[in-house]
């Protein structure tokens, strides 16, 4: 069984929903010898993620030589595509002692950006202007609007998204509070990251950590960025931070739940106070969450981490148009982020909490015409997406836990939602607000 591997198209046009593998919920207070009876019971080889943490390749190791795997931190087991009779056996025996609680179908999860053409346009021209040295043009994705009580404009001092969340007026910085990105990866090479604490790790069949797309680079910047080079203008917020970086989407942008998975148990197991994840899945209207995921994310904040997810950008708001939000963003307990423009509107492709059943938008960041760090040539890049905005959330979550470094992660969540700044819009699309860094 390959859980990480690259074999979802790269043409993310046509995505396609599930796997084919399942996900079992395991009661935590199943005994390990109880576990391993049920299993063998049912004809299931299972390894367990305890025994495969030093390298990727171990991970990948466990589902080709076994069935599945079951992730211990959290409960959940992973099984392979074609063990339907298996399962079916394994929840109904164990389903009267309560073992089993539920299973869902595996997803298939994407990187959430939009507008990557126009992107590309604007860093040529980033680039030219840095070869002949002349200034910059305005943001390609964003043009500077008229002066407004409520915009914001790229400036010497500062991008956008930066001044919009106070970040530059903050004196906090997320200082040594471990952030993990969950995301392509990271370009290793940045110069605007040199002599800063990056601990990463590939959970991608036959990719290294290092980032091939730019999707994870931009967003390690925008949570944690500093100064772009040789401009000494900011464009990050928590710039002191220590950096985790879990590659879980494939240099392509796509990935699975059990790529999410073995992410999050890592980021845990490091104590990581913050996970930023800028991808997901589709949800329709009247769909509800995962249970699965959404007692991941408790558990996490009982381990005090909060998670942080893009809310997607399946909305075409000029047409009428809001799409719910995304998995796994629509768990209750992970904090779902709405993107906004330099207007503080929200953004046209910006999902909403219009489900019932969950999936509500939590709070709202930077996510038109962004500028952070990028892969090279470029090295630095203006995109647009939910992406975009949920790392500056993750950001300044952590500044919130460098100043209450003892506060538990319900009430960083409380502080982070009750700090945001009030908008003019509905609460499903934008939540409290806009993020606000500590001062």
């Amino acid at each position: 069984m390959k859980p990480f591997r690259n074999d979802s198209p790269a043409d993310l046009t046509n995505k396609p929903e599930f796997t084919g593998k399942r996900l079992v919920m395991i009661d935590s207070n199943a005994g390990q010898n109880q576990i391993d009876k049920e299993v063998k019971n049912a004809s299931l080889r299972l390894a367990f993620s305890s025994d495969y943490t030093t390298h990727e390749e171990d991970y990948v190791e466990a589902f080709e030589n076994a069935d599945g795997i079951v992730f211990e931190k959290f409960g959940v087991a992973v099984v392979n595509e074609n063990h339907d009779t298996e399962i079916n056996m394994l929840t109904t025996s164990a389903r009267s002692s309560k073992m089993f609680l539920y299973d869902e179908p595996e997803r298939f999860v994407y990187a959430l950006e939009v507008d990557r053409k126009n992107s590309i346009l604007g860093n040529v021209w980033l680039l030219l202007c840095k070869i002949f040295g002349i200034k910059p043009p305005e943001n390609p994705d964003n043009p500077s609007p008229p002066t407004l009580p409520d915009s914001f404009e790229d400036n010497d001092f500062a991008f956008w998204g930066v001044t919009a969340t106070l970040s530059d007026k903050s004196s906090y910085t997320g200082k040594q509070v471990p952030v993990a990105i969950l995301d392509t990866g990271f370009y290793m090479g940045h110069s605007g990251f040199t002599g800063r604490a990056i601990t990463s790790k590939s959970f991608v069949q036959g990719e290294e950590a290092e980032d091939k797309n730019g999707h994870g680079t931009h967003c390690t910047g925008n949570a944690a960025g500093n100064i772009r080079s040789g401009a000494q203008t900011r464009y990050g917020s928590a710039n002191n931070a220590n950096i985790y970086i879990g590659k879980v989407l494939s240099n392509a942008g796509s990935g699975r739940d059990s790529g999410i998975l073995a992410g999050m148990e890592w980021a845990l197991v490091n104590g990581c106070k913050v996970i930023s994840m800028s991808l997901g899945a589709p949800s329709n209207p009247g769909q509800t969450y995962s249970r699965i995921f959404n007692d991941i994310g408790k558990m996490a904040m009982e381990n005090g981490t909060l998670v942080i997810a893009a809310a997607g950008n399946d909305s075409r708001r000029s047409q009428g148009i809001v799409r719910p939000v995304n998995h796994p963003a629509n768990c209750p307990s992970i904090l779902a982020v709405a993107a906004l423009d330099r207007f503080l509107k929200v953004a046209e492709f910006s999902c909403g909490g219009i489900n019932p059943d969950g999936g509500e938008v939590d709070i709202a960041g930077p996510g038109v015409g962004v500028f952070s760090s990028y892969i090279s040539p470029h090295n630095y890049a203006f995109l647009s997406g939910t992406s975009m905005a949920t790392p500056f959330v993750a950001g300044i979550t952590a500044m919130l836990w460098e100043k209450y470094p003892k506060a538990s992660a319900t009430e960083i969540k409380e502080l982070l939602l009750k700090g945001a700044r009030k908008l003019d819009l509905l609460s499903r699309d934008v939540g409290a607000g806009l993020v606000q860094a500590p001062q």
